[in-house]
């Protein structure tokens, strides 16, 4: 009986070929699990993202399933081992039925199926082990804090204290003081360390796609003792009256009263804190 062809000799790996197609189905499945039935991706991307991500998991999914099967089908057709009438045997591959030009030489993928494996882990980490939402590890690294847009801001009603959104608060400052002067107003945000004992940080992330270009909104904090970094809490002061540069837009408050609150659905949208 004779052997196989040196080409043939070298069976791959069980699960070589199907490295890049299993992939796929992780990356997609990993997808839809942030994106279907959860708010796990708005921790690294905008809310408008979710239809695109959804249609993104789906069509990787398909793809990786179409790999599996035309795997699954070349494994069938894998060479036989037939015999003649003289009872020696040899070895068929039906692909050599339909195929022509083949060189009949071998390549090793080993390499390229390694990397696959590796590409493999940030998936597996999405759907095992989400990572949380940026916070005060990103916040007291960013050096400088986002500017604000000016704009033609409304006037505040007239009640005790006013909830404001912390980029609201930051353009006022820089833009349109005078709306501040004498005005309670209620923040939302995270808490980092200051620059001394006594100051520290609210602050909010602002991505303009995604949480590769978060930048930091910051308001300095005088007057209540600052909980743990990334504590979620709402700070109601007034706003200290001082120059603040659109080069530098970090105001300062004063504050009165602190209360510590569950992180926000969406902790990138800045949005004022809502009524208890």
């Amino acid at each position: 009986m004779t052997g196989l062809p040196p080409t043939r000799a070298r069976q791959p790996r069980p699960l070589g070929e199907l490295a890049l197609p299993l992939l796929l189905v992780l990356t997609g499945a990993s997808l839809l699990r942030a994106t279907v039935g959860s708010d796990m991706y708005l921790r690294y991307v905008k809310e408008g993202l979710r239809p695109y991500l959804v249609a993104s998991g789906i069509l990787l999914v398909l793809l990786g399933l179409a790999g599996i099967g035309a795997e699954a089908a070349r494994r069938l057709r894998q060479p036989v081992l037939r015999r003649d009438a003289s009872g020696r045997g040899h070895w068929h591959d039906p692909a050599d039925d339909h195929t022509a030009g083949h060189d009949g030489h071998g390549h090793d993928h080993g390499g390229a199926t390694r990397v696959a494996w590796l590409l493999a882990v940030p998936a597996l980490t999405l759907l095992f082990v989400a990572p949380p939402a940026l916070g005060s590890y990103t916040a007291s690294r960013d050096g400088a804090a986002a500017r604000v847009e000016r704009t033609a801001y409304e006037e505040l009603a007239d009640a005790p204290t006013t909830p404001m959104a912390l980029e609201e608060f930051i353009g006022r400052s820089v833009y349109d003081s005078m709306s501040l002067r004498g005005r309670k107003i209620r923040l939302l945000g995270f808490v980092t360390a200051g620059k001394s004992p006594d100051t520290w940080y609210l602050n909010r992330l602002k991505l303009n796609c995604c949480a590769g270009d978060a930048r930091t909104l910051r308001v300095e904090i005088h007057g209540v003792k600052a909980p743990g970094d990334d504590t979620w809490v709402e700070v109601t002061g007034v706003w200290r009256a001082a120059d603040v540069t659109a080069e530098h837009p970090v105001p300062i408050m004063d504050a009165g009263a602190l209360k510590p609150v569950a992180p926000p659905r969406n902790p990138y949208e800045d949005a004022p804190p809502k009524d208890s």
